[in-house]
This record gives C-alpha cells, sequence and structure tokens, in this order.
C-alpha cells in the first residue's frame, strides 16, 4: 500500500500538468533500504548485532522463511515477534563471522558462523553459550534487497559453571 501511493500521485501529476511545459515532471522517490545483498547482509548484521528489533526487521522480506532446530517460521511479523524479539531479550554479545558472501543481479546468499552468550535464567542460572551456522538468502525487490529465508543450525546450549 505504502509504494502504492507515490505512484498514484505520480500517476495524477502527470495526467493534470505532466506534459505542460510549466509544470516540472514528477520525479520517483529514491528506493529507501539497500541496494545490494553485501549492504543488506551488512544492515542486517549490524541490526543484530546492535540487538536493534526495527533495523532487523527492516531487512526482511514480508515472506521470509526461518528455518532451525525449533518449528519453522514464516513471514516478518512472525520473525520480529518470536525470533527477533525472544532472541534479543535472552542473548548478548551476539558474534557473527561471514564465510562466503555471493550471487546474481536477483538473488544473493550469506553463509557463516555465529556464536552469542545466554543471560542468566531459571534454566542457565549462571547463564550459557552457544554457536552456529547461518545462511541468509536475499532477493532484489524494485531497487532494494530483502532477506527472503534464514536457516539457522545451532549446536546444544552450554551451561556456564
Amino acid at each position: 500500500m505504502q509504494t502504492s501511493l507515490p505512484l498514484l500521485a505520480t500517476a495524477t501529476l502527470l495526467a493534470f500538468g505532466g506534459g505542460h511545459a510549466s509544470v516540472p515532471a514528477a520525479t520517483r522517490p529514491a528506493a529507501a533500504g539497500p541496494a545490494t545483498m553485501t549492504a543488506l547482509f551488512q544492515q542486517f548484521s549490524d541490526a543484530m548485532q546492535q540487538q536493534d528489533i526495527a533495523k532487523a526487521t527492516a531487512c526482511l522480506a514480508k515472506n521470509v522463511r526461518l528455518l532451525g532446530n525449533t518449528n519453522a517460521l514464516s513471514g516478518r511479523d512472525s520473525l520480529s515477534t518470536y525470533w527477533l524479539k525472544n532472541s534479543f531479550g535472552t542473548t548478548t554479545n551476539l558474534k557473527l563471522t561471514p564465510l562466503r558472501l555471493g550471487g546474481d543481479a536477483s538473488m544473493g546468499y550469506a553463509t557463516g558462523t555465529y556464536t552469542y552468550d545466554l543471560k542468566p535464567m531459571a534454566t542457565y542460572p549462571a547463564g550459557a553459550s552457544s554457536r552456529g551456522s547461518y545462511m541468509i538468502l536475499g532477493r532484489k525487490e524494485g531497487a532494494t534487497w530483502q532477506i527472503a529465508y534464514v536457516h539457522l543450525a545451532e549446536e546444544p546450549i552450554k551451561a556456564n559453571k
């Protein structure tokens, strides 16, 4: 809906004055969001390490899917609520180590490993740590890139002593 409003305004301007010499031609606003897969991954990585839910969610496609050691999640809202919000509430010191980044003009991928610490909680009174690997697939939506698929493979959590 948001993208259709500027298009409607542009069409209206063109219809009612675009051909008139004294009315400047309407220009399409610059695309918001990353213009390359590398920029998308960097933006997402920064948001994850800063635990910024809004910035991390902005990187996700509306129909993004997450597969991991637990139930699969589908949709931006589900990932934002059940993955990001819950993760940010219980973890600290997330470190992403990219291994490979590539793709073509419309699809891209990022792979790597991650580590994080769990805050102390009932299950882990002294806290815990874990690590795993990730694969992120991105696709170009118009002029910007969005994350379409996330796969996480996590090793068992190790309680701190």
